[in-house]
């Protein structure tokens, strides 16, 4: 009888430890590589990011991050699509052809400057291209498996000026300068302004700037701490281009490693997805505001375009819409353009009320948990 109560005891604690075992294998660990410095927006919303997952799984998901290590910007999309890194911050206008639908919302950008301004425009774009792609756009989903990536959430600038070494108010001003724009649109913008726009990633504008090798770059103004920028930038033209940055797929993660995931990590990451939409969304929202004491405390000065400049550029976001369209159908292959952009800028103006009585970061991640990521059912999405 005692010979059977041990060897009971012992096959119990040899159950007890394979359970234990057993849970210590389902433990994920995540690589997450974003093209920007720990101490900028996005990297203090990458910290809270993978708090929020360790804590929403018990442990169960780990995320480790690393800024502007693992993979720069260009190389993330790439990089993710081939494992390199589990979840990535993708910027779909690097690869355009990839994302077409994703940056057909991107390209409508312009339709902000069209609008009697309420504050909050970046916040509502955001939340406006997340729900769209996740409960509107299938094809979407469809453009980001094909690179073997799963989207979960996205995240807007601020609006978009002219951060420069030279003041540019004028269209005179304008003339024959070198703009570095990341978007088609703006290129075309920039071009009909009299600009000469140049094409490269947002991380390498310190250099551009420093050595000359543009006057101006299309960015946000938290980018003066972010990017360093305000060592550099001496005059920052707070109205021009207007538009802002969509087109970032901030956290998406690698298909295979999605899979991998019981449904209750998958539920964790979502959450996680969530958070850090808002926290970058809300982030840039909030750092507008505040770098405008940097750029005093700098000296760098914020200049209003000339009107004649910016009713130029209000006629060409009111032409170019159908052009847009009209090159998305023909380049690559979106015979949907017209539904999608009617759809989204209805979407914009649901979400244009959605925000407006949001104050805090935690009040939008709220809204966009129950909104949105909530309604995601994590044992069938990517699956």
């Amino acid at each position: 009888m005692a010979n059977r109560i041990l060897r009971a005891g012992a096959f119990a604690a040899s159950a007890v430890a394979g359970l234990a075992l057993a849970g210590a294998a389902s433990a994920e660990t995540l690589k997450y590589a974003f093209g920007y410095p720990a101490a900028s927006t996005v990297g203090i919303a990458a910290d809270d990011y993978a708090a929020a997952i360790k804590e929403r799984s018990g442990g169960s998901v780990t995320v480790r991050n690393f800024p502007m290590s693992l993979l720069s910007l260009a190389e993330t999309g790439p990089g993710l699509r081939d494992g390199m890194a589990d979840i990535g911050y993708v910027v779909a206008a690097l690869t355009p052809k990839d994302f077409p639908r994703y940056m057909l919302m991107q390209d409508l950008q312009l339709m902000v400057n069209l609008q009697e301004p309420r504050g909050k425009e970046s916040v509502a774009y955001a939340g406006a291209v997340i729900e769209y792609t996740l409960t509107k756009c299938p094809k979407c989903l469809t453009e980001f498996q094909g690179q073997n990536q799963v989207y979960m959430g996205g995240a807007t600038s601020s609006i978009n000026m002219a951060l420069c070494t030279k003041p540019v108010r004028t269209l005179d001003e304008l003339k024959g300068m070198k703009v570095r724009v990341s978007h088609a649109v703006v290129n075309r913008l920039f071009t009909n302004l009299g600009a000469t726009p140049v094409q490269f990633p947002a991380n390498e504008t310190y250099e551009a700037l420093s050595q000359g090798v543009v006057d101006c770059s299309q960015l946000s103004l938290p980018e003066l701490t972010n990017m360093s920028l305000a060592d550099v930038v001496k005059y920052v033209t707070v109205d021009l281009p207007g538009g802002l940055s969509s087109n970032v797929a901030v956290n998406n993660i690698n298909l295979d490693s999605w899979r991998k995931l019981n449904d209750d990590q998958r539920a964790a990451v979502l959450w996680g997805a969530s958070q850090i939409s808002a926290d970058i969304t809300w982030g840039y929202y909030a750092d507008a505001i505040t770098n405008q004491k940097v750029a005093a405390d700098k000296n760098i000065q914020l200049v209003n375009g000339d009107p004649a400049a910016m009713d130029k550029m209000r006629e060409f976001a009111r032409n170019d819409r159908p052009g847009t369209l009209a090159g998305y159908k023909s380049n690559f292959g979106v015979d949907d353009a017209d539904t999608i952009a009617a759809d989204f800028e209805a979407m914009y103006a649901k979400w244009l009320d959605l925000v407006d009585p949001i104050e805090s970061r935690d009040q939008l991640r709220e809204l966009f948990w129950t909104q949105m990521f909530k309604n995601v059912d994590p044992k069938t999405y990517g699956m």
